[in-house]
């Protein structure tokens, strides 16, 4: 198991990502769920799952 971060670069919402090798996965993408942006594409060799940990400020003009 590998644990890391990930940070959506146009919107600024954060992530947790962890990897369990022992798992397989479908080849895929991962969308930020705040602003849609792809952040990653992965191929079937693990598992990977996400949960949002920085949820962005927004600015109400």
């Amino acid at each position: 198991m590998q644990k890391g971060d990930l940070i959506c670069p146009k919107c600024g919402a954060g992530f947790r990502r962890i990897t369990l090798s022992s798992l397989k996965r479908e080849c895929g993408e991962f969308r930020c769920t705040i602003c849609d942006r792809v952040l990653e594409v992965f191929d079937d060799s693990s598992a990977v799952a996400y949960r949002l940990t920085v949820v962005p400020a927004r600015i109400f003009v």
